[in-house]
């Protein structure tokens, strides 16, 4: 080995040592880690100024240099494209010039023509697989001894190192943003989960609890101890269990990813708690089942409110039913009042126009029942008009209307009944009422009919009343005739016939 290549070698060994010096520092600012890097490329490139630089969009700032001059400063913001480290940055990697004014692309960039940097040697400095700035040394005088690869080899390593050392900083910066952020998180949640308004628990997919916060306590009436000892389904209402148990099931089979019920547990001092359940799924590695997340909401005064609220509306609703029923029903005879007479009337009115189905009305009232009153008692006179009222009932059909008008006058109402029909109806009525026992003297009753037939069912009778009025008239004409008996209304005005 001759003596130029042991001078080599030792140049060589010195080198990687001075390196390996680097990649064994540990620094307490980045300031000083630049310099240290910076003094030692200067020192084995034998170059006069080393700068590490940040490259971001267009601008090149100078993060350190070495030594200080007058024309670089740290922290200088100068565009990229006026430094050698743009040529750097477009080609994506090492850049070694012995002599720029003889290299075609440096000898017009501009800065050769602004400062005469002649040798110029540089790489880029790597984070994260990307650019973040350059490690370059230049001088203003040329090199006698051209880079070789081995400059360039050295360079990049030292680049390589301070590309790590800055992404281990940037990583060890996000962790610790990171821990600061999971524990700020954990504060959040664990005040969260303690403190909630609503019950909340953590569920083992065998369905014991894990964790419950004060909420579930207060509903249950358990210390949490106590709770962590069991499991939900010793709380819950046994007709509701298999709903819970099967959405459960459903959840850890993958079916459904949530669900919600209104659920009934039990107390610790065994009273009967209403709740509404809304259960989610946390699921690890592989899509496991970890564990259920339960938010328990206690709505027993709130259904006990609404239980409340159903029982009054359906007293009003059959209060209002009675009222109803007080409103159309004669309270002696139990038969329906004038209202009833007036609504039907109407109805069948209408029913008789589409059908062409003849309508009748008989018009009932109790012979001489003032003397019956004066001779026997009020009293004695109610039963009679309760005995008339069954009476009519039973000579009444299914779709007839049986009302009492008022003191000893009652109306039926007999659709698709003619006038025979009628007459027919207050003779069979006749009959009945002579056959009642149990009074204190017998009745009799008089009765007027009257029919309208469809060619007459016009607006103006239905609104005027008129077949009533017919009824009416024939009534008082039985009357006039001597009582006990029936008159018929002929089908249009005229004279009244006596039946």
């Amino acid at each position: 080995m001759t003596e130029l290549d042991i001078s080599r070698l030792a140049a060589l060994t010195l080198r990687f040592r001075e390196f390996h010096r680097l990649s064994l520092s540990r620094y307490e600012s980045y300031d000083v880690l630049y310099a240290d890097y910076l003094k030692t490329g200067l020192s084995l490139f034998g170059m006069s100024v080393g700068i590490i630089s940040r490259i971001a969009g267009d601008q090149y700032t100078i993060l350190a240099v070495e030594p200080e001059t007058t024309t670089f400063s740290a922290q200088d913001v100068v565009p990229l494209g006026d430094t050698y480290c743009s040529v750097v940055f477009a080609r994506n990697q090492s850049v070694a010039v012995n002599n720029a004014a003889t290299d075609a692309e440096l000898q017009v960039h501009p800065a050769y023509t602004n400062s005469r940097l002649e040798a110029y040697l540089a790489t880029p400095i790597r984070v994260n697989g990307e650019i973040f700035g350059t490690l370059n040394f230049t001088s203003p005088e040329s090199r006698e001894q051209p880079f070789d690869f081995t400059d360039i080899e050295l360079i990049e390593l030292m680049a390589g190192r301070i590309g790590q050392i800055l992404e281990q900083h940037q990583l060890d910066r996000e962790k610790r943003l990171a821990l600061s952020q999971l524990r700020e998180n954990t504060v959040l949640f664990e005040s969260a989960f303690v403190y909630a308004a609503i019950g909340m628990a953590l569920l083992s997919p065998e369905g014991r609890w894990l964790r419950v916060n004060r909420a579930v306590t207060t509903i249950f009436g358990y210390t949490e101890d106590e709770l962590l000892a069991i499991d939900f389904q010793s709380l819950t209402h046994p007709d509701d269990l298999d709903a819970d148990l099967g959405c459960l099931h459903e959840m850890l089979e993958g079916k459904r990813n949530t669900y919600r019920m209104e659920k009934r547990y039990f107390h610790k001092n065994g009273h009967e708690i209403r709740a509404l359940l809304s259960v989610s799924m946390i699921r690890g590695e592989n899509d496991a089942p970890q564990y259920f997340v339960s938010q328990i909401q206690d709505i027993t005064a709130q259904k006990q409110a609404e239980a409340e609220l159903i029982g009054r509306q359906k007293e009003l609703e059959m209060l209002n039913q009675r009222l109803e029923l007080l409103s159309t029903t004669d309270p002696l005879t139990q038969l329906g009042n004038r209202r009833v007479l007036d609504e039907r009337l109407q109805d069948e009115l209408q029913r008789s126009t589409r059908s062409g189905q003849p309508l009748s009305v008989l018009i009932v009232d109790v012979d001489h029942f003032k003397r019956y009153n004066d001779s026997y008692g009020h009293p004695e006179g109610d039963v009679a008009l309760r005995k008339l009222a069954d009476a009519l009932k039973r000579v009444a059909r299914k779709n007839d209307v049986v009302v009492r008008q008022g003191g000893e006058e009652f109306a039926l109402l007999l659709p698709h009944t003619d006038e025979s029909g009628c007459c027919n109806v207050a003779r069979r009525l006749s009959e009945a009422v002579a056959r009642l026992d149990g009074l204190r003297a017998p009745i009799t009753i008089s009765t007027g009919g009257a029919t309208l037939s469809a060619q007459y069912l016009s607006a103006a009778v239905q609104q005027d009343g008129l077949l009533v009025k017919c009824a009416d008239k024939a009534l008082y004409c039985a009357k006039r005739e001597g009582r006990n008996r029936h008159c018929q209304a002929p089908p249009v005005e005229g004279v009244v016939a006596t039946a």
